[in-house]
Formats: structure tokens, C-alpha cells, sequence
């Protein structure tokens, strides 16, 4: 064995060691789903309130009641953790909005003793709003306005406004709640139709798909084809050991270091300061990997981006694009919800996402989609299409590539919970770039995707108010 063979080898059990220890920690951290479904949660409250929805009835019907938002907030607060404090706040409004007043005393008594600052005065604030009788502390409504959000503040403020008899300020509270909730509304609809009319629009692509590969089979008409790439799979191994071994040195020791002498060893605690550091890195990365690519693939006689396929330009691409977008939505859905189940709400995700859901500075929320919905489509889509998959599907057979290279796309996002959608995504990308032989059409893919992912969260967020 040569020394650059013994190199790769152990660059191979380092990184093989390294994706499988990040999956298995993955499975102790809880899906950002959690998150998502409690601000949907949240989202359906505000809504509830708008008066052009009809009777209370009718809100049942679409909405959902109260009952299915304090089975979620109860769900969520298992198991305790300090992060909780908020929403236990929360599920006592929904107590109190319930008319259970002991029920949202024993949900608030437990922060006045475990919690400290804003979330142990904001409980007292809410415990003596909620009494027999009632005490109204001096800054509870300074209090209720910084550290509540949207429905529950409001029922907070609508509490101590009756207390303090103060008509002028209810009137002014009900007129902006109708505000808010017919807003809500809205962003609801979207949310939750846009999935269901593109799945279903993705359901009929596919049968066109289908309706059109079989016919060209029965004419004995040509399917698409790539040329083989002239490298081995010992070209292939050394190009992807390469990059996840770069990626983890990267994201696990260069980075940090730099960050730590940058800012001194402090931490970094604000969404626009995280961001910018994910930016950076995520920037290094593409760097080195376009880097490595050229390295390594110069010496088969032409530049890299030559082996990529651009037929039809960019119409072409924007077309197969917006296409497989839409037949790659039902299909990612499915899975999602299958690793739901399968992972029982455990399994860790993206942690950018945390950031987003977070976040309420318009700066944070353009650096974050640069990269999710640019730099990530760009990079990602020329090493693991460009490269990957079109090395695959010269010694194997298309399917067995598409499924492969869909399989590590998946892997590489390090988090259990993706493992199944993103690998279908994976293999949808690459069914794109083969049909369209368009590596564009599956940047433009993946650019859609992520799009519709963070725009999804900010319809979701909008008007939240980030808690303590």
C-alpha cells in the first residue's frame, strides 16, 4: 500500500467515525419540528380571534380548539428543561383563557421559585393578575408587553386592562388583536395550502414523467445519457474523503480557533453574530471544496466545470427546476412525516434553523437565505451532482446512482432526522440533472427548495416576538 493510500485509509475510518458518532448524538436532540408545530400552534390562536372567520363553531371546525393547543404545549414541556419557562407561561394563559384559574396557578407557582429574572417576574406578574384577589404589580404591563407574544399577550394585557378599569385601552386591544388575526389567517392559508396544491400538482408531473419514459421506451427513442467520466473510483474516494475530511477539520478546529481569537474566547450569543459565523464558515468550505475539486480533476485534461452538462441554458434549467420542485414535494412530505413517527419527534436538524425561528433582525434573515438558498445550491450541487452522481452513473446502474448519491447528500447534513427526506430530495436532484442534463435545473431545484423552507418558517414566525 502506498503512502497516499495509507493516508486516504485512514482519512476514511476518521470520517467514517466522525459522521456516524454526529448521527448517534443526533438521536438524543429533539427535531426543530417541535418548534414549528408549537408556532403553527401559536399561529392558529391568533387567528381564532379574527370575527370575519364566523362563530365560534366554525373557528372549532377550521381551527381547531383550545383543548388540541394545550395538548401541544403540554407535550412540549416534556421533559422540563430551562428553556420551557416561556412556555409554560404560555399554557397558563391557555388555562386562564379556559377559565381552569388553579390549573394556571399550579403552571405558573414552579418559575417563581426555579426561574430567575424576566421569566420569575413575569410569572408573579401573572399569578397576581390571575389571584383571589388580584394584585397588580407595578410593572406588569411593561412586563407582559416585553416578554409575552402575539394570543398570549394579548389575553395578559386584556386581563390587567379589565382590572385596572380602563375601557380606552381594551378598545384599543381588540382593534389591533382583529389586525393581527386576520394577518394571521392569511399567513395560515399559505402555509398550509401551498404544500397541499404543490404536492398535488407534483402527483400529476409524475404521471406525465412516467406516461412519457414509457412511451419513449415502446418507440425505442433514446433516454438521456451522460458521457463517463474518464477517472476511477479511486479518483472518486479520494475526491470525497478529501472534502468531508476538509469539512470536518473546517467546521471542527480552524474555524473555532479563528472565531476564538476574533472575539476573544467569547462566545457568540446574538443571531447576527452566529450567522455571520456560519457564513464564514460555510464560505471556507466552498472555497476548499471548489479547491479540491480543481486539484484533483485539472489532470484529466480539461477544467472541471467542463465536465459539468448545461444543455438547454438557463430557460431549460429554470423549467426542469420548478419542475422537480414540485414532483419532489409529496414525496419529501411523505418521508418526513414517516421519520416523525419512525423517530419519534428525536433525531436533532439543521441548526440554522434555530436561528431563523429566533431571529426577528431583517440583516440575519438576508445572510441566512444567501447562504441556504444560494451558496448551499451552488456548491453542494456541482460535488454532489457534478461530481458524485455523474461518476456513479458511469459504472453503475442509474437508479442504484441516483438512490447512492441521494443516500450521502443525506449523510453529509449530519442529523437523523433528515436522514429519509433529504435522501429522497437527493435522488430527486439527481432524476432532474439526468432528465434535463442541466446541472442548472438542479441548482435552481435546490435553490427553490430552501427557499420555500425559510420562507415557510418567516410566515410561520412573523410578528413573533423572540422570548427571554
Amino acid at each position: 500500500m502506498s503512502v497516499k493510500q495509507f493516508v486516504l485509509a485512514a482519512l476514511t475510518i476518521l470520517v467514517a467515525a466522525l459522521v456516524s458518532l454526529s448521527l448517534l448524538s443526533s438521536y438524543l436532540e429533539p427535531q426543530p419540528q417541535s418548534q414549528i408545530n408549537l408556532l403553527q400552534t401559536h399561529l392558529t390562536l391568533q387567528a381564532r380571534e379574527w370575527q370575519g372567520i364566523g362563530d365560534a363553531w366554525t373557528r372549532d371546525r377550521l381551527l381547531g380548539d383550545t383543548q388540541g393547543a394545550i395538548r401541544a404545549y403540554t407535550a412540549a414541556l416534556e421533559p422540563p428543561t430551562p428553556q420551557n419557562q416561556r412556555l409554560r407561561l404560555e399554557l397558563g394563559l391557555l388555562y386562564a383563557d379556559q377559565g381552569d384559574r388553579d390549573r394556571a396557578l399550579e403552571t405558573w407557582q414552579p418559575l417563581t421559585t426555579m426561574a430567575q429574572g424576566t421569566p420569575r417576574r413575569t410569572a408573579e406578574v401573572l399569578i397576581g393578575l390571575w389571584d383571589t384577589p388580584p394584585q397588580l404589580l407595578p410593572e406588569a404591563e411593561s412586563l407582559i408587553k416585553t416578554t409575552l407574544r402575539g394570543w398570549f399577550r394579548n389575553r395578559a394585557l386584556e386581563r390587567l386592562y379589565e382590572l385596572q378599569q380602563r375601557p380606552e385601552a381594551l378598545m384599543a386591544l381588540a382593534t389591533a388583536e382583529q389586525v393581527q388575526a386576520q394577518a394571521a389567517f392569511q399567513r395560515l392559508i399559505l402555509v398550509g395550502s401551498t404544500p397541499l396544491i404543490g404536492s398535488g400538482l407534483g402527483v400529476v408531473l409524475w404521471l406525465v414523467w412516467i406516461y412519457q419514459h414509457v412511451r419513449r421506451r415502446q418507440q425505442g427513442s433514446p433516454l438521456p445519457a451522460f458521457a463517463p467520466v474518464p477517472w476511477g473510483w479511486a479518483t472518486v474516494w479520494e475526491v470525497m474523503v478529501s472534502w468531508f475530511a476538509t469539512f470536518f477539520a473546517l467546521s471542527l478546529v480552524v474555524m473555532p480557533l479563528l472565531r476564538a481569537l476574533v472575539t476573544g474566547g467569547q462566545l457568540l450569543t446574538s443571531a447576527f453574530g452566529q450567522t455571520l459565523y456560519a457564513l464564514a464558515t460555510y464560505g471556507v468550505m466552498m472555497v476548499a471544496g471548489y479547491g479540491l475539486l480543481w486539484w484533483l480533476l485539472n489532470r484529466f485534461g480539461k477544467p472541471p466545470w467542463q465536465w459539468l452538462r448545461w444543455q438547454g441554458g438557463w430557460r431549460s434549467a429554470v423549467l426542469w427546476g420548478s419542475g422537480g420542485y414540485l414532483a419532489a414535494l409529496p414525496l419529501v412530505l411523505l418521508t418526513s412525516l414517516l421519520s416523525q413517527g419512525l423517530l419519534k419527534n428525536q433525531g436533532g436538524g439543521n441548526p440554522l434553523l434555530e436561528v431563523i425561528l429566533q431571529s426577528q433582525d431583517y440583516r440575519t434573515f438576508a445572510l441566512l437565505y444567501l447562504m441556504v438558498a444560494v451558496m448551499a445550491p451552488l456548491f453542494e450541487e456541482v460535488l454532489f451532482r457534478g461530481f458524485f452522481f455523474r461518476s456513479l452513473q458511469s459504472y453503475l446502474p442509474l437508479g442504484s446512482a441516483m438512490v447512492l448519491t441521494g443516500l450521502l447528500f443525506a449523510v453529509a447534513h449530519l442529523n437523523l432526522a433528515d436522514l429519509l427526506p433529504l435522501t429522497v430530495l437527493g435522488t430527486v436532484l439527481s432524476y432532474t440533472y439526468w432528465r434535463s442534463q442541466n446541472l442548472g435545473a438542479a441548482m435552481i431545484l435546490h435553490g427553490i427548495w430552501n427557499s420555500g423552507s425559510f420562507l415557510g418558517l418567516l410566515l410561520l414566525s412573523g410578528g413573533t416576538e423572540a422570548g427571554f
